[in-house]
């Protein structure tokens, strides 16, 4: 959830999410990090754009895999293995076994975080052209955003003890393609994550408590040096594309977890919910894709695309397992699906307005891995 605007898309797709492509996070036993685009097909033979035929049956739609036609490959970054494809740039393939975490595009290059072990990560930048580690490593970083053009980058630490407990003082960096670039000490901070870069501003959570996630959301304006608190929010997840909404993970009843979209302004609460997770923003601000609140099995029964301003269910998905989402434009959503545990996964297309679903990459054995999922 980047708070920039978008590109166009092609073939009809509306504004393209390209700064979501960017981002990619994945914690597989053994380290893999991959994707395939697929080869390279004729104008004649392509997939034409998915046909935006209303349904007839209200807001839900039970998908069946066996059944839904070809699509077109995302047209935003996505990983299976070890090699990063799709959006702004060639493939790079991302060198060792240890596992990613986390990776996004900049410069040409690939920007990885990756388990150096006992709970430890580290930052690498792979070399586009030529597949190696090139640079310092930088230790402790744990979240990772690259901006919708691909221009601008900033990652933030969330240093732990060798017992695994955090440790209090982090560090946010920032750097645009320019060469510019700029460090922000934070000594109060439990941890220092980036949930979004736009141009010179960084908006990040700051942990405030050394056992849970309580955090205060914050913008860092890089080139005065300013840090700004936003409103109330107690553990910041996300902000949108706009820069004018958030959501914040709270507290409900008898132990469960909520949700609330909130206002970056004045931390107002526009409304919440206890039956979804709140998971990210469509590019134009207008849809929250969501899931239940429980995930059981590393995966989920279901993906909801709810109205931003009301909360209310715009269109729902059934069937598969649902792995992870991320928005490719305004009105289609990218989703990694597979039939039950251990089984093989593929990511599809489907429409908000019309909840018509297509395959965008084959059924594979390999991990999938969407921006932000």
């Amino acid at each position: 959830m980047v708070p920039v605007s978008v590109r166009s898309a092609i073939a009809g797709n509306g504004r393209l999410a390209v700064g979501l492509a960017a981002i990619a996070v994945l914690a597989v036993a053994g380290g893999a990090f991959v994707a395939n685009r697929g080869p390279a097909v004729s104008s004649a033979t392509a997939p034409q754009p998915l046909v935006e035929t209303p349904t007839a049956t209200g807001p839900t739609r039970k998908i069946n895999l066996a059944d839904l036609p070809a699509g077109r490959t995302p047209q935003v970054t996505y990983v299976s293995g070890r090699v990063i494809k799709g959006g702004l740039g060639s493939d790079i393939t991302v060198p060792g076994r240890q596992d990613i975490i986390r990776a996004a595009r900049f410069e040409g290059d690939a920007l990885v975080i990756l388990d150096v072990g006992t709970g430890a990560t580290e930052l690498v930048r792979v070399s586009g052209s030529e597949g190696i580690v090139r640079g310092s490593k930088v230790p402790g970083v744990a979240s990772l955003v690259v901006s919708v053009g691909e221009d601008t980058v900033a990652y933030g630490t969330a240093r732990t003890n060798a017992d695994h407990t955090r440790r209090q003082g982090n560090t946010l960096y920032w750097r645009n393609e320019s060469g510019e670039q700029q460090q922000l000490e934070r000594p109060d901070d439990w941890f220092s994550d980036v949930l979004a870069v736009a141009g010179p501003v960084v908006y990040f959570a700051a942990g405030t408590d050394r056992d849970n996630p309580d955090a205060t959301l914050n913008a860092w304006q890089t080139e005065s040096g300013q840090v700004e608190e936003l409103g109330s929010f107690t553990s910041p997840a996300g902000v949108d594309f706009q820069g004018t909404s958030g959501v914040d993970q709270i507290s409900g009843a008898a132990q469960t977890f909520c949700s609330a979209v909130r206002h970056l302004a004045d931390g107002k609460q526009i409304w919440r919910t206890c039956e979804y997770s709140l998971n990210g923003f469509t590019p134009d601000g207008e849809t929250i894709f969501a899931t239940p609140d429980f995930r059981a099995e590393g995966s989920d029964p279901s993906t909801t695309a709810l109205d931003s301003g009301t909360g209310a269910v715009r269109r729902q998905w059934t069937g598969p397992r649902f792995v992870g989402t991320t928005a490719e434009d305004d009105n289609h959503l990218l989703m990694v699906v597979k039939s039950g545990e251990n089984t093989p996964n593929a990511i599809i297309r489907c429409s908000i307005d019309s909840g018509a679903c297509e395959v965008a990459t084959p059924m594979t054995a390999e991990p999938l891995l969407l921006p932000g999922s």
